[in-house]
């Protein structure tokens, strides 16, 4: 709304498909989970949100993911208190996405069926949002 108001309307360049790129917003007020393959404007709970920058996990931050019969199963030992969760598990491989929703208190125990490689994202509402990529050996 904001745009059309200012008159600054654009066109949007075509990110050619590629759901490693997707980029990820947190409202801070109600946890919405938004995303994004191009660059956008939006607005939740009256606050513009920014993409969130997604980080490259170290050695102890890394979740836990076994490739096993056809599947990852991933786990993690992160605090999942009501203070310090992690709110979202996603897998994305070139032309997928999906989206696993945590909450605190909650054990993280997520199954990936079909898939051989790809990127596990997260975001922690004290550590931001993290990655690793998943390579299935062979």
């Amino acid at each position: 709304m904001q745009t059309l108001l200012d008159g600054r309307i654009k066109e949007n360049e075509s990110e050619n498909g590629n759901m490693k790129k997707i980029k990820f917003y947190v409202c801070q007020e109600c946890g919405n989970i938004i995303t994004s393959t191009s660059e956008t404007g939006i607005i939740c709970c009256g606050k513009k949100l920014t993409a969130l920058e997604m980080n490259k996990a170290s050695d102890i931050e890394k979740l836990h993911a076994e490739y096993n019969g056809g599947e990852w199963y991933v786990t993690t030992d992160h605090p999942m208190a009501k203070e310090h969760y992690i709110s979202f598990v996603a897998y994305l491989n070139d032309s997928t996405a999906v989206i696993f929703r945590q909450y605190p208190e909650w054990s993280v125990n997520i199954h990936i069926p079909f898939a051989s490689s790809g990127r596990l994202v997260w975001y922690c509402n004290k550590c931001g949002l993290m990655y690793q990529n998943l390579n299935r050996k062979k």
